[in-house]
């Protein structure tokens, strides 16, 4: 065996490829690890009388969005660069369209919180409660003449105790109240599906006013009375002076809306609430007149059946029967043709409104309608 002391070492060659990997000095700030400086000046000595700095080596290529000018926005913990500056600020175009993206979402949200609202739990753990009952209700109706052996239908009974139901009618209460939860959140749900959608994809601030006016006037056009335009109350406000085109553009399509609500519920008495009323109320009013303009008379070939089943309903003749119904006829014709009137009144000066005085003014006149 050979003397240790006999061996020879001899020195590796460094492999080409470790040989070209670029090697650098990086200089950065000893508590933030902000890089300060850096160089792949081999022979580059920091000064030794400061402390406030760390030198570490790196062996690889440095990151291509980092130059001695910015250099100071980046963190090296020794091994990895971080870009730690700050994103680019948004334009005032963008920062805006933003901001009223944020704005529509609120609207949004709100709208369905306030449709969904009626249908939440009252009680903690109420959730887990319907659930339970609206299984039992299912076990229930399953098989309601003969309920399954050691089935358990004590939540069922508790709703039939309470309302003095039978147990059937208790298990169709709870499973008709768990379909309309079940729709009304579907419904909301494809909504808000389709806003949230919309309204993160719109670029530019005229899809953002239609997707607002869509909002105001097709999604829960009831609850749109709550989302008026806000004004910041910052410094006093010029009633007479201009709108922006935005604003108008808002107020307009909120406007409208309420219009519509008032107008409606002038309209509503006119309305029977049965699929297919207004055709049969055109044929008993036909029927009517015919009768009234033959002098009381039924006109020959005419089937009566419908007016003479009113007469009777209500212990009138014939005769007395037509009068009333035409009468009535006329006096909803008179109510369309006022509250026509109106709207297209309203809606010229909505189309037209220029200042905060205008609005103002037609928020009060819609408020009296």
């Amino acid at each position: 065996m050979s003397d240790m002391n006999d061996m020879t070492f001899t020195e590796q060659p460094i492999p080409a490829a470790a040989a070209n990997v670029p090697r650098y000095t990086i200089v950065s700030q000893v508590k933030s690890n902000r890089v300060v400086y850096f160089t792949d000046d081999p022979d580059y000595r920091p000064p030794t009388d400061d402390d406030w700095y760390y030198v570490s080596g790196y062996a690889g290529a440095l990151p291509e969005a980092m130059t001695l000018r910015n250099c100071w926005g980046w963190r090296f913990n020794g091994g990895v660069f971080i870009d730690a500056r700050e994103a680019p600020r948004q334009s005032a175009a963008e920062a805006l369209l933003e901001a009223n993206r944020k704005a529509l979402m609120r609207i949004l949200h709100e709208k369905i919180g306030a449709v969904r609202k009626p249908f939440l739990s009252s009680c903690a753990y109420g959730d887990v409660v319907r659930q339970a009952k609206h299984r039992e209700a299912c076990e229930f109706l399953a098989q309601p003449e003969r309920p399954s052996i050691g089935a358990s239908f004590k939540m069922l009974e508790a709703v039939a105790v309470a309302r003095n139901c039978t147990m059937l009618e208790a298990a169709r209460l709870v499973a008709a109240k768990a379909e309309e939860t079940e729709r009304v959140l579907l419904e909301s749900e494809r909504f808000r599906e389709q806003m949230s959608q919309a309204i993160a994809n719109a670029r530019d601030e005229k899809t953002l006013l239609q997707l607002r006016e869509w909002l105001l006037d097709k999604v829960y056009p009831e609850l749109t009375k709550e989302f008026k335009y806000r004004i910041d109350n910052t410094e006093p406000i010029d009633l007479d002076a201009p709108v922006a085109d935005t604003h108008r553009l808002h107020e307009i399509a909120r406007l409208k809306v309420k219009l519509r609500e008032a107008i409606n519920r002038k309209r509503e008495p006119l309305g029977s609430g049965y699929c297919g009323n207004e055709e049969i109320r055109r044929h008993k009013a036909m029927l009517a007149q015919s009768l009234l303009d033959n002098d009381g008379r039924p006109c020959d070939g005419v089937d009566y059946d419908a007016l003479s089943i009113y007469a009777e309903a209500r212990g009138l003749s014939l005769f007395d029967a037509a009068r009333l119904l035409v009468g009535s006829v006329a006096e909803g014709r008179e109510l369309l043709l006022q509250t026509e009137q109106i709207k297209d009144r309203i809606l010229a000066r909505i189309d037209a409104i220029k200042t905060l005085r205008d609005i103002q003014d037609l928020e009060t006149r819609l408020e009296e309608l």
